[in-house]
């Protein structure tokens, strides 16, 4: 599995994940995350699916789902019908098949006081590379009250591709920032405040770079649940908890709902468990778990904006499962 895997040449990382004062440098944490490691968005989607027989389409929209007793139908905006035994919503935090289960007000993602900017970048010189992971070979963090948080970390440590993040609550949002030009400087003046490696990671952005902004936006699944038609239709990843990225647990919440979901038909093909049964089972275990992990992210997020940030989760409990 190294092969997904950021730098397939560490195997796993017991230092201790370094937060910093950004206006001055100094490390004030450093967050135990024992066996750290980071995995490849692209290198995990060539590694599933190549050589495999798989009808993977891209640039497809869905617009609607019927149900019946047998299958389960899918329409997407270019006319195409599609149809399954199940149809699984990991279709996002704007996911359709959400707003199909519980209906659209129920779904609305919930739109959070706090703007993001993400991307990733290269063309860093070899002492560049050097430097953004002197201090950590996987990520490194940083907040400062005045100018929002920072992460910088490696996305791919042969091709010499970090990724540069920064956030921060308040004005201005990103509906102030659709202006590219604006965005930039924006981007380029409140990134010149930080300390080293977050001021490197940011010198590669050059005029006329596209750099994307994003609303804050988040997604609890309800207690109670939803009628998923005879486990017919169900959600996983961010359509089923879409959470702010501050505990990095998304990714992690989106592999465990794929593993549980594949269980769960497996035991329904076994003739273990009706596929309701099965696919109940397996909401009422993510549903907690989700909402848990979306109520944590919030609160991590929200302690970098009241001043609480040693109190925070990720400096209690670092980047481990909520159990």
């Amino acid at each position: 599995m190294k092969e997904i895997y950021v730098d397939p040449s560490i195997d796993a990382v017991n230092e201790p994940i370094p937060y910093f004062d950004p206006s001055t440098g100094d490390i004030i944490r450093r967050i135990e995350t024992p066996f750290i490691n980071r995995v490849s968005r692209l290198k995990i989607r060539k590694f599933l699916t190549e050589g495999q027989d798989l009808n993977i389409r891209f640039s497809k929209r869905l617009t609607g789902i019927t149900v019946t007793d047998e299958h389960a139908q899918v329409t997407f905006e270019d006319g195409t019908k599609y149809t399954g035994s199940m149809a699984i919503g990991a279709d996002g935090s704007h996911s359709v098949v959400r707003t199909f289960l519980l209906g659209p007000e129920a779904a609305k993602i919930e739109r959070i006081d706090h703007t993001m900017i993400n991307f990733p970048a290269s063309g860093y010189t070899p002492e560049q590379i050097q430097l953004l992971r002197s201090f950590h070979p996987i990520t490194q963090l940083a907040h400062s009250q005045q100018f929002g948080s920072a992460l910088v970390a490696t996305l791919d440590a042969e091709k010499g591709m970090f990724q540069n993040y920064t956030s921060w609550w308040g004005p201005p949002y990103a509906e102030d920032l659709q202006d590219r030009t604006v965005r930039l400087k924006f981007y380029k003046e409140r990134l010149s405040h930080f300390c080293e490696p977050f001021k490197t990671g940011a010198s590669v952005v050059n005029e006329g770079t596209e750099i994307p902004v994003f609303a804050g936006a988040q997604w609890a699944p309800p207690k109670e649940g939803w009628d998923n038609h005879g486990g017919r239709v169900t959600l996983v990843g961010d359509a089923a908890h879409s959470m702010l990225p501050h505990r990095g647990q998304g990714f992690n919440n989106a592999v465990k709902d794929a593993s549980d979901v594949v269980d769960a038909i497996v035991a329904v093909r076994d003739g273990k468990m009706t596929l309701k049964e099965a696919i109940t089972a397996y909401e009422e275990e993510m549903r907690p778990r989700g909402a848990e992990e979306v109520r944590l992210s919030l609160l991590q997020a929200e302690s970098s904006r009241n001043g609480n940030i040693m109190e925070s989760p990720m400096f209690k409990t670092g980047h481990q499962k909520v159990t």
